[in-house]
């Protein structure tokens, strides 16, 4: 993959009236009436299939870092108007002006649900709850940046444009520098993450096998055959998957309260989730 200029790294390049899978396209792109593909740019149909989703990563990541830029990886799918509108959002002003000055920006295919678990987990991350996901990358540390709201682009389509320009451009004006040089945390607040990571590695691993069960039925909807989708199996996986990063999240700001009150041999409660439809079977 050669990169010649880069603003979004993407893995579609407009080429006459359709799209080809190659690899990028810049929020300063022309998106006029008569460019071609421009209709693909509006809709935010730029999540394409990818032969190779880790060297993507790998060239998004060594582009980022030559620029002095941040990576946003964005993972979503055609078939999620969440994702079609946060990525015809980006190419959009004002928010494009901060895209283009401050980062480089990757859209990953999840597919239906069968993809992407390779390159969210290469970033330290167990498994992605929402399409799409929004990952900053500090390029040198390989930091996910905003690791903490990260979840909140499920909603994608819900997120105005002032909104949007306020969250990429507090992240691009973040002090990369304590980034890098965060001080690791106390043996106690490191046991009880641990303890987290723990939980939510076995709800990740759960929920891949939901996406397992889900991904066929969702691509045969979407190719039009309705009866073999189980409205009730994708909203047990929905509220499961919107449920456990809130729980994570709240076990992980519990954790740091109460190390920082000088507690010690902390014991957390862990949600117990019902049992999947076809698990109780």
């Amino acid at each position: 993959m050669t990169l010649t200029f880069i603003r979004l790294v993407t893995v579609c390049l407009i080429l006459g009236a359709g799209l080809a899978n190659t690899n990028m396209v810049r929020a300063s792109d022309d998106t006029s009436a008569s460019s071609p593909g421009n209709a693909a740019i509006r809709k935010g149909k730029l999540y394409l299939p990818s032969d190779d989703a880790m060297a993507d990563l790998a060239d998004a990541i060594d582009s980022a870092r030559a620029n002095n830029r941040l990576l946003l990886v964005v993972m979503g799918a055609n078939w999620c108007h969440d994702s079609r509108a946060l990525a015809a959002r980006l190419f959009k002003e004002p928010l494009s002006t901060t895209i283009d000055e401050h980062y480089e920006v990757l859209f990953s295919d999840v597919g239906y649900l069968e993809k992407g678990k390779d390159l969210i987990t290469s970033l330290g991350i167990p498994v992605y709850y929402a399409t799409p996901t929004v990952l900053i990358v500090d390029p040198v540390s390989g930091k996910v940046v905003n690791m903490q709201n990260r979840h909140q682009w499920a909603e994608a389509a819900t997120i105005g444009m002032d909104d949007s320009v306020d969250y990429f451009q507090h992240f691009a004006n973040t002090d990369l520098a304590v980034v890098r040089n965060e001080e690791e945390a106390s043996a106690e607040l490191q046991a009880v993450l641990v303890e987290i990571d723990a939980f939510e590695q076995t709800q990740a691993d759960r929920l891949y096998l939901a996406y397992a069960i889900l991904a066929p039925m969702l691509h045969a909807y979407k190719q039009g055959d309705k009866d073999e989708f189980s409205e009730e199996t994708w909203n047990e996986v929905r509220d499961y998957r919107y449920q456990v990063p809130a729980d994570v999240e709240a076990l992980r700001e519990e954790a740091y309260e109460r190390v920082a009150a000088g507690e010690a041999d902390i014991q957390l409660t862990f949600p117990v989730y019902p049992a999947f439809s076809w698990e109780s079977q």
